[in-house]
This record gives structure tokens, C-alpha cells and sequence, in this order.
């Protein structure tokens, strides 16, 4: 026959072993949110060439641990690619990023003409300025994104470089 203390001890260490695979459980959990929801989009937006070549364009925050972009794809598009503009010996060229974007932890990254940016090759129907299309962007830590891009004019923002005309591509 079991005593009333014993009985006690039991159920005291089997509420302990619950509480204990709980928090562990909750911790698991929240280190998991931290991850996929660190990290905010927004004005996110494109322009296209006469050819079949877009450029699209956002804003990346961390609010939390940092990341990295590593790759984006589209729908609309054969390729797409993060690319930077690098400026060597008086000239620019565009190239794609090696080992993706960095966001520092509770950073802030603007993908710009001139800087980073998306490109997306190979469009068969060039979407009209004032439509969206989604563009899937991954990110080392927070995984798989899907943004809404909104097309604008081909030049609409200052500073906008031509992504044909004098740009060499490596």
C-alpha cells in the first residue's frame, strides 16, 4: 500500500516532468517565431525595359535576429536573380550576389536603383504599369516570403539607371 507522503511525491514530480516538457516546448516555439518573423517587406515595386528584362525593387527590415536574401523567383519570369551595381576603374556593372544580402539584426536594407536589386529575365508578356505580380523571395533564416510587387513606369523613381544602356553584365 502506498503512504499518503509517497502518493504525494508522485504526483508532485509528475506536475514537475509536465511543467518542464512545457516550457521546453513554449521555448522551442518562440525561438521558431523569432526566425520566420523577423523580418518586414515593404515598397516593393518594379519597372520593365522595352525588352523582355525587369528590375523589381523593396525595402528589407529585420526586427529581430539578422538574415540573409539568398535567391527570389517569379512566376512571370524564365530566370530571376539578385543582382548588385558595382562601380570599378570609372565604370558600373551589374552582377549577380554571391552568398546573398545581409540584414544586420534590427536592420534595415533598401534594394534601389543603383545598389541591389531583383531581376527578372526572360518575361514573355510585360505586366502593365499599375498591375502586381508576386515574387518569392528566401531568406537563410526566415525562409520563404511572398511579396506583391506593383509596376511602375520605366524611369518613375529618381536616380533610376537604365539597365540596358551602359551597364556592363559579368
Amino acid at each position: 500500500m502506498t503512504s499518503p507522503l509517497r502518493a504525494w511525491w508522485r504526483l508532485a514530480a509528475a506536475a514537475l516532468a509536465v511543467l518542464a516538457v512545457g516550457t521546453f516546448v513554449a521555448c522551442d516555439d518562440e525561438d521558431d517565431g523569432d526566425a520566420g518573423g523577423s523580418i518586414e517587406i515593404s515598397n516593393a515595386r518594379a519597372r520593365f525595359t522595352t525588352t523582355d528584362v525587369g528590375a523589381v525593387y523593396f525595402d528589407i527590415r529585420s526586427t529581430g535576429p539578422g538574415d540573409r536574401l539568398v535567391s527570389a523567383s517569379a512566376e512571370i519570369a524564365a530566370d530571376t536573380q539578385v543582382h548588385e551595381i558595382v562601380s570599378e576603374g570609372g565604370s558600373s556593372m551589374m552582377r549577380p550576389v554571391e552568398g546573398g544580402i545581409p540584414i544586420d539584426p534590427g536592420g534595415h536594407v533598401s534594394l534601389q536603383p543603383g545598389g541591389y536589386h531583383v531581376m527578372v529575365l526572360g518575361v514573355s508578356e510585360i505586366p502593365e504599369p499599375g498591375a502586381t505580380f508576386e515574387v518569392v523571395l528566401e531568406f537563410e533564416r526566415a525562409g520563404r516570403m511572398t511579396i506583391t510587387v506593383h509596376v511602375q513606369e520605366f524611369g518613375d523613381d529618381d536616380g533610376d539607371m537604365d539597365h540596358e544602356e551602359g551597364m556592363d553584365h559579368e
